[in-house]
Order: C-alpha cells, then sequence, then structure tokens
C-alpha cells in the first residue's frame, strides 16, 4: 500500500510541476505582451509629444504671419501653402496615432482573452487530476 500512495504521491508531483512549467509559460506569455504594450505607449507618447512640438511650431509660425503682414502677397502665398501642408501631415499623424490606440486596445483585450483561457486550461487540468487522484484512492 505505501508503494501505491508514493506512486501517487510521485504522480502528484509531476502534475504539479508540469502545472507550473504551464504557469511560467503563460507568465512568460503575458510579460512578452506587456512588454509590447509598454513599446507601443513609449512610441505612442513620443509621437504625441512630437504632434504638440509641431502644432507650437504652426502657432509660433502663425504668430510671425501676422507680424510679417507687410510682405508681399507672392510671399505670404508661399508660406501659407507651406503651413497647410505641414498641417495636413499633423492630420496623417494624427490618424497614425488613433490607429495605434486601437490595436493597443487590441492586443490588450486579446492579452486578456489568452490569460482567461490558460487560467480556465489549468483550472480544468487540476480538476482532471484531482478526479484521477479520487478514483485512485477509491480503488
Amino acid at each position: 500500500m505505501s508503494e501505491n500512495m508514493e506512486q501517487l504521491l510521485d504522480e502528484m508531483i509531476n502534475k504539479i510541476n508540469q502545472i507550473t512549467e504551464s504557469l511560467d509559460g503563460t507568465i512568460a506569455q503575458v510579460e512578452k505582451m506587456n512588454k509590447a504594450i509598454n513599446q507601443m505607449s513609449k512610441t505612442f507618447s513620443k509621437e504625441t509629444v512630437s504632434l504638440t512640438e509641431n502644432v507650437r511650431l504652426i502657432v509660433e509660425a502663425l504668430k510671425q504671419f501676422r507680424i510679417q503682414s507687410n510682405k508681399s502677397v507672392n510671399e505670404l502665398s508661399k508660406e501659407l501653402n507651406t503651413k497647410v501642408k505641414e498641417i495636413l501631415d499633423e492630420d496623417q499623424i494624427q490618424k497614425y496615432l488613433q490607429e495605434t490606440k486601437k490595436e493597443i486596445n487590441t492586443i490588450k483585450k486579446t492579452e486578456k482573452a489568452v490569460s482567461d483561457n490558460l487560467y480556465y486550461a489549468q483550472l480544468l487540468t487540476i480538476i482532471k487530476n484531482l478526479s484521477t487522484y479520487l478514483k485512485q484512492l477509491k480503488k
């Protein structure tokens, strides 16, 4: 009987080790996703700072434009065209930032779903192991 108990104990230890290894893999996946989200967040922050600086430059340029109102119409037209082009470029950056936000939210949702699925899979494994163990004890 003690040999059976030792065998059951060894099996339980092996199952616990397997669960621990599975949890280590899950933790590694979650950490990898966390790093990716942090990197995207850093990139998003940099782009936001860049966008803010560009807006500040445009405002400053508009102030200078107002100050230099005595320039010829051609010079004013050239400056205005340049500023319009910069503003259009800013719209493209804004669209990129919005797409990046959507991608970050998608990754966060996916990370939660993966985490939940792994949790339920591990819980199911534990329940199966306990069921097997109880059946062996009844024998």
